[in-house]
């Protein structure tokens, strides 16, 4: 029996799973396929389509439906859907009854006896018993142990890491969805969370730092948790560096010691010196000053350190050689260094820090992460310290701003402007149009009529002021003189498409000669990761497309970070290191296990790196084309590599 989550409004009730998928919309700006939530949530989609018809039975007209997918346009109502769920008080599957059994010994009773918990969780004591095996593996993780004597239970260890443990439990009832005060406050009613936020964000504005959301949540999530421990043990000793505060700036001193202080007299509690320390740390390496927009590059080194500079010349001297994208520019130089700097003195003492969007930046912007992860496999080759996939998130934030700008530059469309000479000056609106589209659109030519057009050449779009009677050989989009707002989003998706259109010319061209007859798999033998693994890269190495240390560096790569983006996998080495470029394919329609998810298809790409170039559109044209639920159903339906090849190259021709 699956369970229950109380709504709050009657006698309603919302199973978990229905839960996770309100969680999951609540994060989504646009509308999502039941597909596409199958395979990101592990649920299927005929479960899926029966809970979404619950919850509007429950809450009428809260998720809407269309050919589309799925969609909640209220998000507010929805929050309060969330917020207002309350704990079972019988917990039905072994993973609640875990949750339940941790919340209880953490958050409201430093010892239980055993058959107390057994009547409230309405099991018999032999089956609790029986469940403690399964609670000390994830305890074992933290360097926390269950105790029993005289038929009562606890949970023993540092209480830095039953912190830690508790914070764990909070972030991952958030998954799919933003951490948030109301979610906190349901597992930590006792203080006014919303108080602890303000004071937070006024001792930093007052000291000209400045929090990104996630962060300052992460540390009212960390004083709360305190405060709820110290309510529950008046006397708890953590251990602490001796002279911790040399270890941190005398203007982060100060705004931890305001902070606490007012939380101090707000709440009527004393915090030891040890927990002002873990709250210095986190402040230490997540606040930035407002002064980080006077420091330029030539002063870095006095901010972070000849380290920390060194260690990101090599990033960008390896990500530079690795995918050929330059990440050198003075305004992000600063500030990823920066990040680097806090990352690494969270790395040093263990700080946890999670970016509830971790998932959705992973599987919305796939190459991105993948460089991210390039990246984070050279920190820990400089450094020794192993990133999670939540800072490898991070890293990620700050790469894409970067190599979007430079894919536009990259990319300009030429354009002919047809403006004939008695309207308004066509140098007028010529200039209006460099000034709105100065990164992706370059005019060569402006002329009066079409017939002129006969004597350019080497352009990619026509911008008219008057219609055109006949087909062009190239895209056409007809605007006004005095360039609307109108014009200016018609201009602007005309470029996406041709920008597109040249992407997969590329792609189409190189289709056929990188996708291999004796590479492709429809294979319902293999069972898991590691299988699919084996058998592609071993016929790669056969074949003469990879040497024999390939396969290891398959395997190294995934350890960092898995390569499924959704129910796809794009495993690659880190280095282009193939002997002849080359992808394997494998088709899965009864979907195989890839760390823990479930994966339908696997693009194996074993590229030389005289095609640099060409690695992210290929990844860019595999994650865009699957993504779409009715072609990724296509190509599961495929049986020879006959109609494989004809349909991605029918899907680079759209």
């Amino acid at each position: 029996m699956e369970n229950v989550w109380f709504s709050g409004k009657g006698n309603q009730v919302l199973k978990s799973k229905e839960l996770t998928i309100l969680k999951f919309l609540s994060s989504q700006d646009g509308w999502v396929t039941s597909f596409s939530m199958s395979a990101l949530l592990n649920i299927s989609v005929r479960s899926i389509k029966s809970y979404i018809s619950d919850i509007n039975y429950q809450t009428p007209g809260l998720i809407e439906s269309s050919r589309k997918g799925f969609f909640v346009s209220d998000k507010e109502r929805l929050a309060n859907v969330i917020s207002e769920k309350k704990l079972p008080s019988a917990p039905q599957s072994s993973e609640d009854r875990k949750r339940y059994i941790l919340r209880k010994l953490f958050l409201e009773e430093g010892q239980c006896n055993l058959d107390t918990l057994a009547g409230e969780m309405c099991i018999s004591p032999i089956t609790l018993v029986n469940e403690l095996p399964k609670l000390k593996s994830e305890l074992s993780d933290f360097d926390l142990v269950i105790k029993t004597k005289n038929n009562l239970i606890s949970i023993e260890g540092p209480e830095t890491n039953k912190k830690k443990l508790i914070s764990k439990l909070i972030y991952e009832d958030s998954e799919n969805s933003f951490l948030s005060i109301k979610l906190m406050q349901s597992y930590l009613p006792n203080y006014d969370l919303l108080v602890v936020k303000d004071i937070i964000s006024d001792s930093l504005r007052a000291n000209h730092y400045f929090m990104d959301d996630f962060s300052l949540l992460n540390l009212v999530l960390h004083i709360a948790i305190t405060m709820e421990r110290k309510r529950l043990y008046s006397v708890l000793s953590e251990s602490e560096p001796v002279e911790w505060k040399t270890l941190v700036s005398e203007k982060i001193c100060n705004i931890v010691a305001g902070l606490t202080s007012r939380v101090e007299k707000s709440f009527g509690i004393e915090f030891l010196q040890s927990e002002i320390y873990h709250f210095a740390l986190l402040v230490m390496t997540r606040a930035v000053s407002d002064s980080v927009n006077d420091v330029n590059v030539d002063q870095l080194s006095e901010f972070v350190g000849d380290n920390v500079v060194r260690l990101m010349s090599l990033m960008q001297e390896k990500t530079k050689e690795a995918y050929n994208i330059s990440i050198v520019n003075s305004d992000f130089t600063v500030r990823f260094s920066l990040h680097l700097k806090n990352l690494l003195v969270r790395l040093r003492h263990n700080i946890v820090l999670r970016n509830p969007q971790m998932l959705e930046i992973k599987n919305s912007y796939p190459f991105i992460y993948d460089v991210s992860v390039f990246i984070a496999n050279i920190i820990t080759q400089e450094t020794g310290f192993i990133l999670s996939e939540d800072e490898i998130s991070y890293l990620a934030l700050y790469l894409g701003v970067l190599i979007e700008e430079r894919k536009v530059i990259k990319h300009e469309v030429r354009a002919v402007l047809v403006n004939p000479q008695y309207f308004l000056d066509s140098s007028d609106l010529a200039n209006k149009l460099m000034i709105t589209f100065e990164n992706s659109l370059l005019l060569t030519g402006i002329v009066s009529s079409h017939e002129d057009l006969d004597s350019y050449s080497g352009y990619d779009l026509i911008i008219t002021t008057i219609p055109f009677f006949s087909e062009t050989a190239q895209p056409c989009i007809k605007i006004s003189t005095y360039l609307t707002n109108k014009d200016v989003l018609a201009v602007s998706k005309k470029i996406e498409e041709v920008l597109k259109d040249r992407i997969k010319s590329r792609v189409e061209s190189k289709l056929r000669s990188m996708f291999k007859e004796e590479l492709f798999f429809v294979n319902d033998d293999l069972k898991n990761q590691s299988d699919v693994i084996e058998n592609l890269a071993g016929t790669l190495e056969s074949r003469g497309y990879v040497d024999s240390s390939f396969k290891k560096k398959i395997f190294e790569r995934e350890l960092v970070s898995s390569s499924a983006y959704l129910n796809i996998a794009i495993p690659h080495p880190f280095e282009m290191c193939a002997l002849n470029s080359a992808i394997a394919v494998s088709l899965h329609p009864n979907a195989i296990l890839w760390n823990n998810r479930k994966v339908n298809i696997v693009f194996l790409l074993a590229i030389n790196i005289r095609d640099s170039l060409f690695f992210k559109d290929i990844f860019d044209f595999i994650t865009e084309v699957i993504s779409e639920e009715k072609k990724q159903k296509s190509i599961l339906e495929i049986k020879t590599f006959d109609q494989f090849i004809a349909t991605l190259v029918s899907y680079a021709k759209l």
